[in-house]
């Protein structure tokens, strides 16, 4: 059994969540199936700045955050609930003194998984605590090569001329780098699947519960796994499937992320090609879109959607042979007329 928890380590519920997931695990007879809890990362606040900001008790950013954990709720009555959940469960009332990007720290999360779970999950901790019960800056580079060299993990990438790592998406890291594939990937993995909030828990790829779950519901929802086979499904399927649900989703640009790895192995398959081929139009990749789909078409003339797909793509480039492609589309499947 595979527990996932999608969290983002700057939410004050992913502090909460920890202490409970692991009591809901004592109240579980595991049997056969052993339970693995692995941490994914999932951004609250993808703009969060590097070097960090340093915040006023009530700022409006944090309220902001806040709000995101549990849409309609004041940022007020959130603190409040957060203060009294951390208590309840023994912890310190959690307090938070800085925006901060916490995608370093998720790389480092990542990094710690090629060492177990159970040094993954310490490595969580650390970064949970040092924020809520020290005020640390975890996007700081002392914060972050401190835990570097705790846990024997890769250092983190300097944001050039501060004493802070790159954030989210920022330039800077190399392009070969393959924690930064790693994280980028489990953080779209976890988008395909469909989380939207911090802390989200799937059990063997399916959401079982989202937000300030009780040790009780958890303990639940892991008992009703506990005799269920897992599914072993191939990596390639299971890259294929979640590039398919991001480009429906509308993130193009996550799809060909998630399917570079597979390229170029699997150029030559006309679904796999297709698949490109869609989300480099989508993506706005306009060229690049084109000139796959003259491949595809060279090779597949009667493909009608095929020829609906180029067309489109030619008409945004404001190709004159658009409207070619176009009228052998509804030629060939007349529904493509209300496209």
């Amino acid at each position: 059994m595979l527990i996932e928890v999608y969290a983002d380590v700057t939410d004050v519920w992913a502090y909460v969540a920890r202490r409970r997931l692991r009591r809901a695990l004592d109240r579980v007879a595991a049997g056969e199936n052993v339970p693995t809890v692995v941490w994914r990362p999932f951004l609250i606040d993808p703009t969060a700045p590097s070097p960090s900001e340093e915040l006023l008790p009530g700022d409006e950013v944090i309220d902001g955050i806040l709000q995101q954990t549990e849409p309609g709720v004041g940022a007020a009555i959130r603190r409040l609930e957060a203060g009294q959940a951390a208590e309840d469960e023994g912890l310190a009332v959690p307090g938070q003194r800085w925006r901060a990007s916490s995608w370093a720290a998720h790389r480092m999360i990542t990094a710690a998984l090629d060492r177990g779970p159970g040094l993954q999950d310490q490595v969580v901790d650390t970064v949970l605590s040092a924020q809520f019960e020290d005020g640390a800056d975890i996007n700081s580079m002392g914060f972050l090569e401190f835990l570097a060299d705790r846990f024997e993990l890769p250092g983190p990438v300097r944001l050039e001329g501060t004493d802070a790592a790159l954030a989210y998406l920022q330039p800077g890291f190399p392009p070969d780098d393959p924690l930064e594939r790693r994280t980028r990937e489990a953080q779209l993995f976890g988008q395909a699947l469909g989380v939207t909030r911090s802390p989200t828990f799937l059990i063997d790829q399916t959401i079982v519960e989202t937000g300030a779950a009780s040790a009780e519901v958890l303990a639940t929802r892991i008992a009703e796994f506990t005799d269920r086979p897992s599914d072993t499904v191939p990596d390639e399927v299971r890259r294929v499937r979640a590039a398919q649900a991001l480009l429906a989703a509308r993130n193009p640009r996550g799809s060909l992320y998630l399917l570079a790895p597979l390229r170029p192995e699997y150029d030559g398959d006309r679904g796999f090609e297709t698949l490109v081929a869609r989300a480099l139009a989508a993506s706005a990749s306009l060229e690049p879109a084109r000139a796959k789909l003259a491949e595809l078409l060279e090779r597949y003339p009667d493909d009608a959607y095929l020829q609906l797909l180029m067309g489109k793509t030619l008409k945004r480039l404001g190709h004159p042979d658009a409207e070619k492609h176009l009228a052998l589309a509804t030629a060939m499947h007349p529904e493509y007329l209300d496209f």
